[in-house]
């Protein structure tokens, strides 16, 4: 098996091994000596190759286009600050000015289509070999990209909050399945969803105002390439009336569910059973601090794929993004993690 279909096999049940598919973002562009923010996140070419040399140098089983949030955020009119080692929100929307913005045209957005020229190179250079992870952000996250936490955390004050949120979110979802739409024409073979503040909400307002939109949007995705769904927190949480956080992001229609790592992962694989593959979830505090040396780090990952890996549908990452810096500790890591993978992986 190459690593294409490496990793499209642990998303049906049990592969020759465990793909080997850590969160890479910022590392890819330190290894290629470029700027995130300025290069990586802007150029298409420069990200293509920074994601394919980090791939090809750590033994990585995908390439993916994620970079920040706001890629669909700026195609509503969100402006993005490139200035800092990120980009982030300049400036945001206003919730009480929303309905009276137009559809964006996808095809006139230069960060759009930024993103689907990146999954284009990658599919010219690695297609069939590497597997191609296109990226979107899911409908919470996206209107907190589009609106900012506080506010849309605000809302919750309101009575009909629910409701509120759930017209936000259909209104953006449109948007988000063309987008994964291109991507996936320009050769996808996954789509992520990043939904980085789903935990902030409890399972009773998830279930409530979030679960059937994002439903609706995973399974249209879904008819034609798996996704990836990435929360990132504590999303272990059972509250007083037994709706389980965990149990209803396996609901979503997601094939394949990225955990941070403050769930604990064999309650996770307990919980969820065969009905989506696991990616995660060592734990990035350790990995990204040079207190901890190689025996702390093996001992760590050892733990993670020991309880990732029973019964297949489970992929090696580290609970979320793969720390960057420093790059000597990061590549460490990342080795150490990449030898136990292949030794402890095979099934």
């Amino acid at each position: 098996m190459n690593s294409r279909d490496l990793t499209l096999a642990a998303i049906e049940g049990t592969p020759e091994k465990v793909p080997f598919n850590p969160f890479i973002m910022h590392l890819a562009a330190t290894i290629e000596g470029i700027d995130y923010s300025q290069v990586y996140c802007r150029n298409a070419e420069s990200l293509a190759n920074a994601h394919i040399k980090c791939a090809k140098t750590f033994g990585i089983d995908h390439v993916n286009v994620s970079t920040d949030a706001y890629r669909e955020a700026s195609a509503w009119g969100v402006e993005v600050d490139f200035s800092g080692h990120t980009p982030v929100a300049a400036k945001q929307l206003g919730v009480q000015d929303f309905d009276r913005l137009d559809k964006p045209d996808m095809n006139a957005s230069e960060r759009i289509q930024n993103r689907v020229e990146a999954v284009r190179l990658l599919n010219t250079k690695v297609g069939n070999e590497q597997c191609i992870i296109g990226w979107i952000e899911a409908p919470f996250a996206e209107i907190c990209c589009l609106f900012g936490l506080m506010e849309v955390l605000k809302l919750a004050r309101q009575p009909d909050w629910n409701d509120r949120i759930k017209a936000l979110m259909k209104r953006v979802i449109p948007v988000q399945l063309e987008f994964a739409k291109i991507q996936i024409e320009a050769g996808a073979d996954i789509i992520g969803a990043g939904d980085s503040a789903v935990s902030q909400i409890g399972p009773k307002r998830y279930q409530e105002a979030c679960l059937e939109v994002t439903q609706e949007l995973f399974r249209s995705i879904g008819i034609k390439v798996p996704v990836l769904y990435h929360v990132c927190g504590d999303n272990s949480a059972v509250d007083k009336d037994g709706r389980d956080m965990l149990n209803l992001l396996a609901s979503s229609g997601a094939s394949i569910l990225d955990i941070d790592y403050q769930v604990n992962l064999t309650m996770a694989k307990s919980k969820i059973g065969d009905r989506v593959c696991i990616r995660g979830n060592t734990n990035t505090n350790l990995l990204g601090n040079r207190v901890y040396g190689p025996e702390t780090i093996a001992q760590e990952v050892t733990q993670t794929i020991e309880a990732g890996k029973p019964d297949g549908r489970y992929m090696f990452a580290a609970g979320c993004e793969w720390p960057w810096g420093p790059l000597d500790l990061s590549a460490r890591n990342l080795g150490i993690a990449k030898a136990l993978n292949d030794k402890l992986g095979v099934y």
